[in-house]
């Protein structure tokens, strides 16, 4: 989550959600096929259309799409590799959310609320045209 969550940033995180929050907040949840904790922004939230290999999803009613800020070519410069989000695991459930992280308390230079998202969009895309005849 570079550059906005950095290693050894100590967050507060607020478990009693129950639903994915509005686009652009920081989350931690269980990643899909591993049970690891892992931190990331929201980008879609139920019911919203989203750019799925080469094609459109439509996200459940308990899904949520969530991305990494940092893009591949950050990435990449910096010796990591891809990012691991949604766009390598797809659409996570709401079962998997663990809480909102909004806060961060240490290191004493980094002190404070989370920043927002990205100047660049997040990556989510308009619904895609529905089938004529369907």
């Amino acid at each position: 989550m570079t550059p906005s969550i950095q290693p050894g940033d100590w967050l507060l995180v607020d478990p009693t959600v129950a639903r994915w929050p509005r686009r652009g907040t920081v989350v931690v949840f269980r990643e899909p096929g591993s049970d690891d904790l892992a931190i990331k922004r929201v980008a879609g939230r139920p019911g919203d259309w989203v750019p799925f290999a080469g094609a459109w999803l439509r996200l459940g009613d308990d899904e949520a799409w969530l991305l990494s800020d940092a893009d591949d070519a950050a990435l990449a410069e910096a010796g990591h590799g891809r990012a691991v989000d949604s766009r390598a695991y797809g659409p996570v459930p709401v079962g998997a959310l663990v809480g909102r992280a909004w806060f961060r308390y240490w290191p004493a230079r980094r002190v404070g609320r989370l920043p927002g998202p990205p100047a660049r969009p997040l990556r989510r895309g308009p619904s895609p045209a529905p089938d004529v005849g369907a």
